[in-house]
């Protein structure tokens, strides 16, 4: 396809009636011409690589936008509305801007960027950017809905005409390009490829805020990538989709994390009201159910047969006492270990042979925490 023609299709699913126009116009005109002549077929070239070749070549390594968090590429962010992540979506605008971390913890690298609040007006934009620490910088550039004009196209054009941008923020991705039928794989599979198309050549990671289906799955996120609203082409499109759960009536939310390019992931968050921010708490509570984790718990307190605070466990593990009060409990209900006078203690033990063979080859992949990428080899015995 040559450039006006892929211009012509980025037109064509813009969010403005007159790039839609311009678009069938083109196409109106160009069938109409070519239709009595024979279409020339261009000569086809191969680019052709063996497995070796792929092998030996040395690739750049995956760049984060966020470390752990979001890679470069398409990333859909998504939840249920008024859940925070419009907050979520200025404040990762705000921290890659500035450089620093993103959720109190999570490092960014300064990068220029575009946030597209299609959902908001300027005044809200500042009254959020104060509460959220004004971080008002040369490199964070907002647009609203007075102020961008287009979808695709328009967006294909602004990383042309600026090519220092280093990340794109879309919020709303149904306020930036309305799909016909959001249930219809087809239909929302084939814009969200063309705003990848984009991401990809030019290098530039995009962001899409999206909502999340009405009612979706408790808190625990059970099956929680179905929750996306719209057909499953949305994502199959993107390079990692993101769900932010929020509990009804509470500060507490949950982060769960998959991608192409990333293990999946889960972790606890806590809204503060006064700044308007999501902070990162630890590990998910999914860590409950890791077997590694359960085993390091067994194998320091049988190290340590004069018991140990939950506090302590969590400093010598590198974990939160939240996690680690929970592992506690459900190697308790195991009847693996117990507690007197705050202490804990384990009621088997266990030789180091035993912990060891319990990790043996499974390839289950169970859970990373938070800087780490590890895989976990689990065996069913009974001592978990």
């Amino acid at each position: 396809m040559g450039n006006n023609e892929y211009d012509m299709e980025l037109l064509a699913n813009s969010s403005d009636p007159a790039d839609r126009d311009k678009a069938l116009k083109y196409y109106q005109q160009h069938y109409i011409k070519h239709n009595s002549k024979p279409e020339k077929i261009p000569a086809m070239s191969w680019e052709r690589k063996t497995a070796a070749e792929i092998i030996k070549t040395e690739y750049p390594p995956l760049k984060w936008v966020a470390e752990n968090i979001i890679p470069e590429g398409l990333t859909l962010i998504y939840s249920s509305p008024k859940s925070g992540k419009s907050f979520m979506a200025l404040h990762l605008a705000s921290c890659v801007s500035h450089g620093g971390c993103f959720m109190g913890k999570i490092k960014v690298e300064q990068r220029e960027t575009l946030y597209l609040a299609l959902e908001d007006a300027f005044p809200r934009i500042k009254d959020r950017l104060i509460k959220q620490g004004g971080y008002g910088n040369e490199k964070l550039f907002i647009e609203t809905p007075k102020t961008w004009r287009g979808g695709i196209g328009a967006l294909k054009s602004y990383v042309e005409k600026y090519p220092d941008t280093g990340l794109i923020i879309i919020d709303t991705l149904f306020k930036f390009s309305p799909i016909e039928d959001s249930n219809e794989y087809g239909k929302t599979y084939k814009p969200l490829s063309l705003i990848q198309e984009i991401a990809a050549e030019k290098n530039i990671p995009i962001v899409l805020i999206h909502h999340s289906r009405k009612g979706g799955n408790s808190i625990t996120g059970e099956n929680w990538n179905d929750e996306s609203l719209g057909s499953t082409g949305l994502i199959a499109a993107v390079d990692t989709s993101i769900l932010l759960k929020r509990k009804d009536g509470t500060n507490e939310g949950k982060l769960f994390i998959k991608g192409r390019d990333i293990e999946e992931k889960s972790f606890d968050l806590l809204f503060d009201r006064d700044l308007c921010t999501w902070k990162l708490i630890g590990e998910s509570e999914i860590v409950k159910t890791d077997p590694k984790a359960q085993a390091e718990v067994l194998s320091l307190l049988e190290d340590n047969p004069e018991g140990l605070r939950t506090n302590d466990i969590a400093v010598m593990l590198g974990k939160t006492k939240q996690n680690i009060s929970n592992i506690l409990k459900t190697l308790e209900g195991k009847g693996k270990v117990n507690k007197q006078d705050n202490k804990w203690y384990c009621t088997q033990v266990h030789t180091s042979t035993q912990m060891n063979d319990s990790l043996q080859v499974n390839s289950t992949q169970v859970h990373i925490p938070l800087g780490e990428s590890e895989q976990v080899y689990k065996k069913e015995l009974d001592i978990y």
